[in-house]
């Protein structure tokens, strides 16, 4: 459908605002401005400041319980992760009224948003009407939380909102969240192994399927939103993601560069840190795989997802997110493949727009009222 009306609208969120994002995510954020706000776009970070013109309440009623849990209307969420989950509660409902994007901060910006917001996202003549990532192989594809483009009131939204705001009915935290009904026909969230670390200085903690799920409460909730058949309510989540949904490979289209390094920070840290060569010296091995590293991401890739927290230590060690913020400026060092992938976030255009995955066809796992649930 058209969005005439609307603003194009990038949305992020930063608890304590825009003016305490660390450099490196900074620089994201003015990207994403210098190469889109020329077109019409607009680009908010929302945050939790009181006072703050940007605080998330000017833009959403979060007293009511409709829109956010009362943890978040009252500030009583806790657990070691409450600041990612305070980020996660504003995303659905931000898009539900307003429609746009929300990126995190964390990502580096190639695909054209401005293209696909315009050519089929907002475009009554395209039968798409919402994009973001998926990971998984198939039964078990869902859809992720970090980039979502689609109008107000998407009706895929719409029931994934409803589903995590019951998720978090009398609830301070996520725990055990994975085993309400609303969600627990879908399939745990998969650790490679069972991981041991240290939980920002709380004590050791075991990172399993069940513990994964939980902090990713909010791809769970989109999951059974997808995944749901409610015929009364002519609600058929499997059609809509076939029929609907632009949907990109999260794998390919967000972490390619983790791909290319075998999933090490610290390797791809020396990579991008690396000079350039001269012109009259021939590349080494190293810079080499920085520049297909540099020219995979910015040619065929949608984004730079960089992973920070919880995530990032299943892989054990640093990440390049990580990285960049204890070297500061290293994201940008002159004459760096850095330096470089920084260029390109602004100036470079895909001469072929990345494709979505082919058709994503599955059955339901939830069969009935989505209102029997919620009541």
């Amino acid at each position: 459908m058209d969005y005439p009306d609307i603003p194009n609208t990038i949305f992020a969120f930063w608890h304590s605002g825009v003016g305490t994002l660390p450099p490196y995510l900074r620089r994201n954020v003015i990207a994403w401005y210098r190469r889109y706000s020329p077109l019409g776009w607009t680009v908010y970070v929302v945050d939790n400041v009181a006072g703050s013109p940007l605080n998330v309440s000017n833009y959403i009623d979060t007293n009511s319980p409709l829109v956010v849990p009362a943890a978040f209307a009252n500030g009583t969420l806790d657990g070691g992760y409450a600041a990612q989950h305070t980020s996660d509660l504003t995303r659905y409902p931000l898009l539900l009224k307003y429609g746009g994007v929300y990126l995190d901060v964390g990502i580096l910006q190639f695909g054209d948003l401005d293209w696909l917001w315009t050519n089929h996202i907002s475009n009554s003549l395209s039968p798409y009407d919402f994009a973001g990532f998926t990971m998984g192989d198939l039964p078990e594809v869902s859809i992720v939380n970090f980039a979502l483009m689609c109008g107000p009131a998407n009706p895929l939204v719409y029931r994934a909102h409803r589903i995590l705001l019951k998720l978090w009915e009398g609830k301070t935290n996520t725990t055990d969240m994975h085993k309400h009904a609303l969600v627990n026909h879908l399939d745990l969230m998969r650790v490679p192994q069972e991981v041991v670390v240290d939980n920002e200085g709380e004590g050791r903690m075991v990172i399993n399927d069940e513990v994964m799920t939980d902090y990713a409460i909010q791809i769970q909730a989109m999951g059974s939103a997808q995944r749901w058949l409610d015929e009364e309510d002519n609600w058929n989540g499997p059609k809509y993601v076939n029929d609907k949904a632009w949907l990109y490979s999260m794998m390919d289209g967000a972490f390619a560069h983790e791909q290319l390094t075998n999933w090490s920070g610290q390797r791809l840290f020396d990579l991008l840190n690396l000079q350039l060569p001269r012109k009259d010296k021939e590349e080494t091995e190293d810079q080499r795989l920085a520049r297909e590293v540099v020219e995979k991401v910015v040619g065929e890739s949608w984004c730079l997802k960089l992973g920070h927290g919880f995530s990032a230590k299943l892989f054990g060690g640093d990440t390049l997110g990580m990285l960049w913020r204890k070297n500061d400026g290293t994201d940008a060092n002159e004459g760096t493949y850095a330096e470089w992938l920084r260029w390109a976030e602004v100036n470079c255009r895909q001469q072929k727009p990345v494709q979505p995955k082919q058709k994503l066809e599955y059955e339901p796992t939830m069969i009935g009222r989505l209102v029997d649930y919620l009541e």
